[in-house]
């Protein structure tokens, strides 16, 4: 065999495999870190409620008037949906699994003749395990072609030509595989042929992952006794040194072993099944020369060392953080029983055998470590069989547990894959299958509890979720249960199951839902006890959405200023939108903090937020505004336009845009018929309010004729009675004096400009509106300008006479008299007799004046 330290394409390839064990140990890092948030994550469930709010605008003898709308609060409960298939990690240890195919296969052909016969029964008995008789590519053969494809190219190397380079045997295995590879892919008739490969073949990586833990397991307990042993003061320091490591280390792993059989429960940080493994690898690498120095020279130590090594090292590793990632429970409890078992068979044998063999050279202090590996008294090969068969021990301990767990590992992929192709019959036969080999399978009884719960079978559904609860290492299946409880209106059992948690109330999640469980069964104490808690514990968005819709209902015992200061530094919309729904119900107006987007389509979240911001009875914002019109003129928001346009309807009026509030009013009623009641109850409130106590009983009429609430109509109508009010509208008025103040600084069109605002602002205060039109005529406006300004101002205030007698002697100036006919006949359905006369006379004098000033010109 050529100097593979000197080949550069061995080297490359040597980084790559360890690049491959660097990127497996990272994922597996991170799961101690992100659980299964990828496979299954949590779902924030939105539920939008209504909540009366009560807009004052006048008081009647002290008596509170305006009307009820609905603002929009947001309740928001964590719940989990289906399992997701995730791709990548399939594609990953398929990708580390072929590598390593092709890593074993290069360096079994410089093995001899005795170590490749073994090598290659293996390979052969993982290649039989890697599933592709499933693949319905020539029915059975194709696994026949693959095994004898290996074995020729193998062979070949190994006896026929093995002085070939180790460029050709790696490009040569590469191409082999590769070829395979790509048959699967096209040629194969199934659906997702690589996922099928690797689900169906899951046992072939892991028989090599096992093979590897096997491999490593004793290494630790080497270092450790290396540790102990090296440097001591005394060769009685070294022996006592090393017997109490030794059995603390045994501890350790007998402990993590009973855990694992459920016997006890033990949560130690960092010191968990992974954590021994990882520090295994570790230890395995810097011990493998000196393990292997016996058979050094019948094999390719370097090969091991730089390529077999790190590529076995890379498939075990990425098959638990595979495992780990798609929550296969029932594979990660297999794997994590594969690394315990034979880690504490090596470290009781191996204490064993160290005090057998070396506690006299312990005892005159020398070096032993360095024969750790050749000891004479009882022999090393001795202790590895009695290993071998405390493991076949273990296995009749745990009656076979973790091979039936890997078995339902992996028909628990199976299921995810059937699962992803929407076949869920197919799903629940595996899951069912994979529940025959695990009973308290996590992932298989959540999996069939979903699928259970679309079919509608609540029984079924309701035992599984239990099922998956019992040995799941979060709150999730749990959290689902409280949820299906709740889809079917069992609320009690929702808040028993949530009760009953295990350590609930240290989960966010848990003590959110609960609260909101309370909520719902008007304990409002105790859901404002776990919300603050939560909130104290872990101040997030979605706790202070919920603590501030709850607030609606506790304002007056809270502390209303410490909790808007509190959640102000939120910009989730949830959040706003709560804590905007708050303020208006003490009466408080936050600042508008929405961002208005690039896009013209308005989200849900967004409207219900800025629908909030509008309902007020006290202050105007003309951003707001002006958001409301940029969103209004987009199509696309049509089904939304009615809140937009109630919200703006709101925030003109607050502004004194009485005129153009009525109009938008009117639009509603055309375009939304249903809420006409109400919106004719609106307007009844503001007329009243602008002193045309007339007309605000005409809207009250028109509010009962579409069967608004016939009580409020009713005790609105005794109020309206007294045709006063504490606080009358003037706002128009205070305009017109700052006119007056300010008109001398002001150009000719800045006067003009100010003038047309003023009277189109505001149409039932008639006396500022004809004042402003009077002094527009008196600046030689057009006509036909005065015309539109009153009959904007008639179409609102259709029932004042001074503003229908301005109008009908306006129609004479603009050549238009049968319009004024015509709104002589109006007039003269609410006017008095004598007011009517008079304006009729008078309209047609000068109706008689224009037509004889037209004859004499003729003439």
């Amino acid at each position: 065999m050529e100097n593979q330290n000197n080949h550069p394409l061995f080297k490359y390839f040597s980084h790559f495999s360890w690049f491959t064990v660097a990127i497996a140990g990272l994922l597996l890092l991170s799961t101690f870190f992100i659980g299964d948030e990828f496979v299954l994550p949590w779902i924030t469930d939105t539920d939008y409620v209504k909540s009366p709010l009560f807009l004052e605008y006048f008081s009647i003898n002290g008596k509170p008037m305006g009307f009820e709308l609905d603002q929009i609060v947001i309740w928001q409960q964590f719940k989990t949906g289906r399992y997701l298939f995730l791709e990548w990690p399939e594609y990953m240890l398929f990708a580390v699994t072929l590598i390593g195919f092709v890593v074993i296969t290069v360096t079994i052909t410089y093995l001899e003749r005795y170590w490749y016969l073994i090598c290659a029964g293996i390979m052969v008995f993982v290649s039989i395990n890697f599933g592709l008789d499933e693949l319905a590519i020539n029915d059975q053969y194709f696994g026949y072609v693959f095994i004898g494809s290996f074995l020729f190219l193998s062979y070949y190397f190994q006896s026929i030509k093995p002085n070939i380079s180790f460029k050709v045997r790696l490009t040569a295995s590469f191409i082999l595989f590769g070829a395979f590879t790509l048959a699967v892919l096209f040629l194969s008739p199934i659906a997702h042929p690589a996922f099928v490969w690797l689900s169906y073949g899951l046992l072939a990586p892991l028989i090599l992952a096992v093979l590897f833990i096997f491999f490593v397991a004793g290494d630790n307990f080497f270092y450790l006794f290396r540790i102990a042993t090296q440097n001591a003061p005394s060769g009685k320091n070294a022996l006592t040194h090393f017997l109490v490591i030794g059995a603390i280390y045994i501890l350790v792993l007998a402990l993590l072993f009973f855990n694992l059989t459920g016997q006890i429960s033990l949560d130690i940080i960092l010191i968990n099944p992974y954590t021994i493994l990882l520090v295994s690898v570790v230890s395995g690498y810097y011990v493998l020369k000196t393990k292997l120095a016996v058979v050094e020279s019948q094999i390719p130590f370097t090969l091991i060392k730089n390529l077999l090594y790190p590529a076995l090292a890379a498939i075990t590793l990425m098959v638990i953080a595979y495992a780990e990632i798609t929550a296969n429970d029932s594979l990660t409890t297999a794997i994590q029983m594969v690394i315990i078992a034979p880690h504490l068979a090596f470290a009781v044998l191996y204490y064993a055998y160290c005090f057998m063999n070396f506690t006299p050279d312990l005892l005159a202090n020398k070096p032993v470590w360095k024969f750790f590996f050749r000891g004479e008294r009882a022999p090393l090969l001795t202790a590895r069989l009695a290993v071998i068969f405390s493991l076949i021990g273990i296995l009749f301990f745990l009656e076979y547990r973790p091979y039936y767990q890997i078995k339902a590992g992996q028909y628990n992929a199976l299921g995810a894959l059937s699962e992803k192709i929407g076949n869920d019959l197919l799903a629940e036969q595996y899951y069912k299958q994979s529940l025959f080999y695990d009973y308290y399978g996590v992932r298989a009884n959540y999996g069939l509890a979903m699928i259970e719960k679309a079919n509608g079978n609540p029984a079924q559904a309701t035992k599984m979720f239990k099922e998956s609860i019992f040995r799941s290492e979060n709150h999730k299946p749990a959290l689902a249960l409280a949820q299906y409880y709740s889809d079917q209106d069992q609320l009690f059992n929702k808040l028993l199951s949530l009760k009953e948690i295990e350590n609930g109330l240290e989960d966010q999640r848990v003590m959110n839902n609960l609260a909101i469980a309370h909520y719902e069964f008007a304990h409002l104490d105790t859901a404002l006890l776990l919300l603050d808690k939560a909130y104290q514990n872990e101040s997030t968005p979605v706790i202070a959405s919920n603590l501030l819709a709850l607030g609606l209902s506790l304002k007056e015992s809270l502390d209303i200023d410490s909790i808007l200061q509190s959640t102000a530094k939120y910009g989730d919309l949830h959040a706003l939108t709560n804590r905007q729904a708050f303020a208006n119900a003490v009466n408080i107006q936050p600042e508008l903090k929405l961002k208005i987007a690039a896009d013209s389509f308005l989200l849900l979240d967004e409207l219900y937020y800025l629908y909030n911001a509008a309902l007020n009875s006290k202050t105007s914002k003309k951003a707001l505004i002006e958001v409301f019109d940029l969103y209004i003129a987009y199509p696309r928001n049509v089904a939304i336009k009615d809140y937009l346009m109630l919200g703006k309807a709101i925030q003109l009026y607050n502004s004194g845009e009485v005129n153009d509030t009525f109009n938008l009013l009117d639009e509603l009623i055309a375009s939304y018929g249903q809420n006409t009641g109400l919106y004719s109850y609106m307007k009844a409130i503001w007329a009243y309010q602008q002193g045309a106590y007339e007309l605000s009983f005409v809207f009250l009429g028109e509010a009962q004729s579409y069967n608004f609430d016939r009580n409020i109509i009713a005790t609105t109508y005794s109020d309206f009675l007294a045709k006063t009010i504490d606080q009358p509208s003037t706002g128009l008025q205070q305009k017109l004096k700052k006119f007056e103040n300010q008109q001398d600084d002001l150009s000719e069109e800045e006067k003009k400009e100010f003038l047309f605002d003023l009277a189109s602002e505001n149409a039932f205060d008639e006396t500022g509106t004809l004042k402003a039109i009077e002094s527009l005529r008196a600046k030689d406006t057009l006509p036909e300008k005065i015309y539109e300004l009153l009959q904007q101002a008639i179409t609102v205030n259709n029932r004042s006479v001074l503003l229908y007698e301005a109008y009908i002697y306006q129609t004479l100036d603009v050549g238009l008299s049968f319009f004024g006919n015509s709104a002589l006949e109006t007039l003269s359905t609410f006017a008095s007799k004598d007011e009517f006369e008079r304006i009729k006379r008078e309209f047609e004098q000068k109706e008689k004046l224009i037509q004889q000033r037209a004859l004499s010109q003729n003439d």
